[in-house]
């Protein structure tokens, strides 16, 4: 009777109960490599909670439909930097110039839990060559100490790299092997394209795809050291970001260096950023027609397609299964199609300003569309290694997600001059920018490090 019994409890212990989720072994230990896209930025900041935050990004996303742990480094209120908000100033209920804009103030956020350790690793800004950059966090931290200038670049990887504090330096891809991992998300190279988009100019990336593709190959190659699997994505097409808005008769003609006007068609492309003193004749280099926008799109197939020759040579030669992860692919069908909720044959989510896809920065993704990037990756992942990941249910993300149902979305294209003061163009160097605003607020920090990383002045 008691081997009976004892035979019960061991039966009964080995089953699970109907409802219970069973943690996918192979995402156990998840760790994630990239950019601001997979750090959860959005809306132009990186907070834990927000519009959307870092609790909504993709990865988190995906782990929460694994079933598995995704420790990530949060960010504290107002956000590193603070995100962008809409200011109806006039209280007319309509988007304006100038009234997509960051709160006022210097202050910054800071590591909601600087003792935790975390295996989100990605870090906005990056791009193929920093992503092998150390820090030495003990010098950041005591820089901020000392009220020393400290780069944006290494203030984001000090607060996400650097904490723990520890003596030695640490780059994303040390910082990924010391972890052990038994799955790599893995996408980056957005920032080493974006600028074609944000400048309105295919010149802007210097970059050959060659060279590229030999960044991309080592860097896979060090990830390989862990002997992990891999889901790695490639790029998006740039120009379908919704930081760019249609001419659409507002902008009929621009002008060359020779002063000559050129005719601009109701399709091409402008920065919703352009300085207002421009129009309505613009520089025609501030105007991205169908010539640049198909140039734009070479350089994307093109890194594309050095991405899937390193995934194809790293895991034949360090015996490594990964998994191509289509992205550019998804994005067009985005942009093509859009998404429709309610099955009435007319997209209720689109990739344009306010569609619901992108933020208010117009580059990263909302909530939502977190959801959808989410998808896409566990879609590759359960074709290529027989995972049985469930797909996050869009249309109940979005309504739960106030960017897809904005009062403000705009009937047409949105005006230009959108962001700061309208005067500058605050996209045409995104991250620099960025980065800027980061410095400006690393003062803040310095209570915060005395603080919260006790003993260690």
């Amino acid at each position: 009777m008691v081997l009976t019994s004892l035979g019960v409890v061991v039966l009964l212990v080995a089953i699970p109960r109907a409802g219970w989720a069973v943690p996918s072994a192979r995402l156990r230990r998840l760790v994630v490599v990239g950019d601001s896209l997979l750090a959860g930025f959005s809306s132009g900041g990186l907070v834990a909670t927000g519009r959307a935050g870092q609790v909504d990004s993709a990865p988190a996303i995906l782990a929460r439909r694994a079933h598995v742990s995704l420790p990530q480094p949060l960010m504290d209120g107002p956000g590193v930097p603070p995100q962008l908000a809409i200011f109806d100033d006039n209280q007319n209920g309509a988007l304006d110039p100038g009234e997509v804009r960051r709160p006022a103030g210097a202050r910054i956020g800071f590591r909601s839990s600087p003792e935790r350790r975390v295996r989100n690793l990605a870090v906005p800004g990056e791009d193929t060559a920093s992503v092998f950059d150390r820090i030495a966090p003990g010098d950041v931290a005591g820089a901020i100490v000392r009220n020393d200038d400290v780069a944006g670049r290494d203030l984001l990887k000090f607060l996400i790299l650097g904490l723990p504090l520890r003596t030695s330096s640490v780059s994303q891809l040390s910082r990924a092997g010391e972890l052990h991992p038994s799955f790599l998300l893995v996408w980056i190279g957005n920032n080493d394209v974006l600028d074609m988009a944000t400048r309105t100019d295919p010149a802007a990336v210097q970059l050959t795809p060659t060279q590229f593709g030999a960044r991309f190959h080592q860097l896979l190659d060090a990830l390989a050291g862990s002997g992990a699997p891999m889901a790695v994505a490639n790029l998006p097409d740039v120009t379908g970001i919704a930081a760019l808005r249609r001419a659409a008769g507002e902008v009929t003609a621009c002008q060359t260096p020779s002063g000559a006007l050129q005719p601009v068609a109701p399709d091409d492309l402008l920065s919703l950023d352009l300085d207002r003193s421009l129009l309505p004749t613009p520089p025609c280099g501030k105007v991205l027609d169908a010539g640049k926008r198909a140039a734009v799109r070479a350089t994307i197939v093109a890194f594309n397609a050095e991405i899937a020759t390193a995934i194809a040579d790293i895991g034949a030669r360090r015996a490594v299964d990964i998994a191509l992860v289509d992205l550019q692919g998804g994005f067009d069908r985005l942009a093509a199609n859009g998404v429709d909720l309610d099955g009435n044959g007319t997209p209720d989510l689109t990739t344009r300003y306010l569609g619901g896809i992108f933020s208010l920065d117009g580059i990263h993704p909302t909530h939502t569309g977190n959801a959808l990037i989410a998808n896409i990756f566990i879609d590759a992942i359960n074709a290529r290694f027989g995972e049985d990941l469930l797909p996050m249910d869009i249309a109940r993300v979005a309504r739960r997600d106030p960017l897809t149902r904005s009062r403000f979305r705009p009937a047409g294209e949105p005006p230009f001059g959108l962001f700061g003061d309208g005067t500058d163009d605050e996209l045409a160097d995104f991250f620099g920018t960025t980065f800027k605003r980061v410095e400006l607020g690393a003062r803040s920090l310095r209570d915060d490090l005395r603080h919260d990383v006790f003993g260690l002045f």
